[in-house]
């Protein structure tokens, strides 16, 4: 079994994912490891997406490590939005949404149907983070209003289920996952 759990960032994928990997005895698999492991060497990838590395990396097709998931069988794999939705690099996301597509099932997270909703939700969780703490309050919000935008209508195509979080623990939404999609597929 191949399970991906994505969606914007800050939604609540690696702890779902997790808590998925857990209670399916699947391996958990995180992209943003997997991007930390293989930028360690300029500081992590937090450091190289602040410093634009982030754009050599991928031009020189690192995100390669992602698409080597897609071999293995029996994981869980936390992918990230940015992997997905990259505006910057469209024809990377696409080829990662491709082969995600062709060899898993997807499960795409995100706040509610209401993007106002989603954003505020999201913006919320967004200015606790240790990464954002610089960043002032309206450009942080207009920020996480832009990035979530995107995420509606591509995970109507890219999405075999969709699970909206807001006002669920995550234990509730692997528990929909499971009775849901994941149960039968065992």
């Amino acid at each position: 079994m191949r399970i991906i759990i994505t969606g914007p960032r800050s939604v609540g994928k690696s702890t779902v994912a997790r808590i998925l990997a857990k209670k399916t005895g699947l391996q958990y698999i995180s992209s943003d490891e997997l991007g930390e492991e293989a930028m360690k060497e300029i500081g992590g990838l937090d450091k190289a997406i602040k410093s634009g590395k982030i754009h050599e990396f991928i031009e020189k097709k690192g995100y390669s490590i992602i698409l080597s998931v897609f071999g293995k069988d029996n994981f869980v794999f936390d992918l990230s939005g940015g992997s997905i939705s990259s505006r910057s690099h469209a024809e990377a996301s696409e080829e990662i949404r491709d082969a995600a597509k062709k060899s898993s099932f997807v499960i795409g997270l995100l706040p509610s149907p209401n993007s106002e909703k989603s954003a505020r939700f999201l913006y919320e969780r967004e200015k606790e983070r240790k990464h954002f703490k610089g960043t002032g309050k309206d450009e942080l919000l207009e920020n996480t209003k832009k990035d979530f935008s995107k995420y509606p209508e591509l995970f109507d195509k890219f999405c075999d289920a969709v699970i909206y979080v807001e006002g669920k623990t995550p234990d509730e939404i692997v528990q929909e996952m499971i009775e849901k999609w994941i149960g039968g597929k065992r």
